[in-house]
């Protein structure tokens, strides 16, 4: 938990700002065209702060596997040889996930930007004062928004990193998942349509997904805690995590 908060504390500032610059570069585009239009370089700037959050999460979950077990990474001895581990990871994780997040992020930044202009409308108020209007709710939209998807990426991303970090080792191991035990952990008995609280301690093979338990009496499978394929009922601010050991060990 305090590497989540470390990564997450470190992630926030950079995401704030760029969600901020996303706002006011809109606003202007609005005060000179009437449309909210994000600036061009929109993506590149959101794929670029989430890749420097993804390679300080990715590293940190990956060496916490490492250091952990260190017997089952002696081949792994080098610097350049972990960093060049840890590119790898990075890239593939981007890869996979990056440009869906890019997206996600975009939208559903001009969404809200949107919103605000169409309750304005709705109003009845000229655009000087639909755009001091915006201006006003970037500091806390940006705020806000930037403390979810830090911890959300960040987390997600240190647990991609500890499961192939995992998948390195000369040994075969078995993963566990690894609840927090507080009032602020999905649990079915409290309402929440997914169950993470069942899960503490549900140990399955490398490979073989977690079978989260959802409201409607399924399951939804998860191949590690905050995978991004998973439903954002069950990933957005998740804080569980994943332990590591030997197969041929108790």
């Amino acid at each position: 938990m305090a590497d989540l908060q470390r990564l997450e504390d470190n992630a926030r500032p950079k995401i704030e700002r760029t969600l901020s610059y996303l706002m006011r570069e809109a606003i202007k585009n609005y005060e000179r065209t009437g449309v909210p239009g994000l600036p061009r370089d929109a993506d590149d700037r959101v794929r670029d702060v989430l890749r420097d959050v993804y390679s300080e999460s990715i590293r940190s979950g990956a060496m916490s596997v490492r250091d952990g077990l260190k017997d089952c990474y002696l081949h792994l001895e080098t610097k350049q040889t972990m960093d060049e581990l840890f590119t790898t990871f990075v890239n593939l994780f981007i890869d996979l996930f990056g440009a869906q997040k890019v997206q996600l992020i975009t939208e559903t930044t001009r969404k809200q930007i949107q919103r605000i202009i169409s309750m304005a409308n709705d109003e009845g108020i000229g655009t000087d004062a639909i755009a001091r209007r915006l201006r006003e709710a970037v500091p806390q939209f940006s705020k806000v928004r930037a403390a979810v998807i830090a911890r959300t990426e960040a987390h997600s991303a240190s647990q991609y990193g500890s499961l192939n970090m995992a998948r390195q080792s000369t040994r075969p191991l078995v993963k566990s998942w690894s609840s927090v035990e507080d009032d602020r952990t999905r649990s079915l008995i409290d309402g929440d349509s997914y169950d993470h609280l069942v899960m503490d301690g549900q140990t399955v093979a490398l490979e073989q997904a977690f079978d989260v338990p959802t409201i409607t009496g399924g399951t939804e499978p998860l191949l590690f805690p905050g995978h991004p394929d998973g439903s954002p009922g069950n990933i957005i601010n998740c804080r569980c995590a994943m332990t590591y050991r030997r197969a041929d060990r108790d």
